[in-house]
């Protein structure tokens, strides 16, 4: 189990370099969260970078929508956070009463 963890710091520089660039589109309270970096680190790792790039800007727009205050990582990791939001968003609104 732990060869599937990316150690960061045991990367090389072609990593770090991308995962800066990738960590430039990430809210400013989330950049210095070691577990999203490393989460970041593995989908670098597997689709690259500009599939990586996409699904970040499109989870923060999800963030966004939700008006989703946690951090980005745990939005991420729980798909239970994100499927509730959804559900929020697809709820018909209640009738008006008169």
């Amino acid at each position: 189990m732990t060869a599937d963890i990316i150690n960061i710091e045991d990367r090389d520089d072609a990593l770090h370099a991308i995962l800066e660039r990738v960590m430039l589109l990430v809210p400013e309270k989330d950049k210095k969260d070691q577990n999203l970096q490393r989460i970041i680190a593995f989908r670098l790792k597997l689709d690259g970078e500009p599939e990586t790039r996409a699904y970040l800007v499109k989870k923060i727009e999800e963030t966004i929508k939700c008006a989703y205050t946690g951090s980005l990582y745990e939005f991420l990791k729980d798909d239970i956070q994100e499927k509730e939001c959804i559900s929020k968003q697809k709820r018909p609104d209640p009738p008006d009463v008169a």
